[in-house]
């Protein structure tokens, strides 16, 4: 029990001189916050103009839509806050950042991850908040302390899955030296697939984004539920729990292929 307080005390320090050190920079973050919400209000109104032109995409309404993407960036960003420090695991080997986080009595993953906590990234929550407000009220969302719970658990698990796929995709600069444009291409892939039912998808891309890369689960499985739609996947537990079930097993292996990464990891040498 002490060990994990000791982590907790450990993580809190890191996160204050974390804000201490994005907060000399106020421009930056009034530049963050008119760029990152535009952005994604961006997103919506494109949504919207999407169903005005082509009436609901596979049954689900725009207010249906926007309950699904705004489920979606919620959990997004908290990823941004979280483990923003996995978009940069390229650079953090080229430049032989390992080297001083193996020296510490810490483990080195929970070092890589609350060695930078994104305070200005909580701008990426605002768009998704308002949204989601949005269209739970639009969809008539039960907020009873249950339906709450449920919220929860699924954006808890939403942001595992999120973190274990980046943590992943970063790992390979172990191997390779390069995962940058991975990295890329992750958040891109993931951002256009969480805006969308994923039965608007090809089956065998549906199968992909269900059993191998498991981001169907981060907002659409759950948000089918929430709204009471027929289930695209039948689980032996309610969609929420299997959300979380998926992101631990998601930050398991994550954890594994980063430990396996470090046993490659080259020092930057002099």
């Amino acid at each position: 029990m002490s060990g994990v307080k000791h982590y907790f005390t450990v993580f809190g320090y890191y996160a204050k001189l974390a804000i201490q050190r994005q907060l000399e920079y106020p421009l930056f973050l009034v530049s963050w916050l008119l760029m990152i919400p535009t952005q994604y209000f961006a997103g919506i109104w494109m949504l919207r103009i999407i169903v005005d032109k082509f009436q609901p995409l596979e049954g689900w309404t725009f207010n249906d839509l926007a309950f699904l993407y705004g489920l979606g960036l919620l959990s997004h960003g908290l990823v941004v806050v979280f483990f923003i420090p996995t978009w940069g695991t390229e650079s953090a080997v080229l430049r032989g950042e390992f080297d001083r986080l193996l020296l510490r009595p810490l483990n080195v993953f929970f070092q890589f991850i609350t060695g930078y906590f994104n305070f200005i990234g909580l701008i990426d929550l605002i768009p998704g908040i308002v949204i989601f407000l949005y269209a739970a009220h639009a969809v008539g969302f039960n907020w009873g302390l249950l339906s709450i719970l449920k919220l929860v658990i699924t954006i808890i698990g939403g942001v595992l899955i999120r973190g274990g796929i980046y943590t992943i995709v970063g790992a390979v600069a172990f191997w390779t030296k390069r995962s940058g444009n991975l990295i890329g291409m992750t958040i891109a892939t993931l951002e256009r697939t969480t805006m969308y039912p994923l039965t608007l998808y090809p089956y065998v891309v549906q199968v992909v984004l269900t059993f191998l890369l498991p981001i169907g689960f981060i907002s659409f499985y759950p948000a089918e539920s929430f709204l009471g739609k027929t289930a695209s996947l039948e689980l032996p537990v309610d969609m929420t729990i299997g959300t979380l079930i998926v992101g631990l097993v998601c930050m398991a292996v994550a954890y594994m292929v980063f430990r396996q990464g470090l046993r490659r990891y080259e020092s930057a040498g002099s």
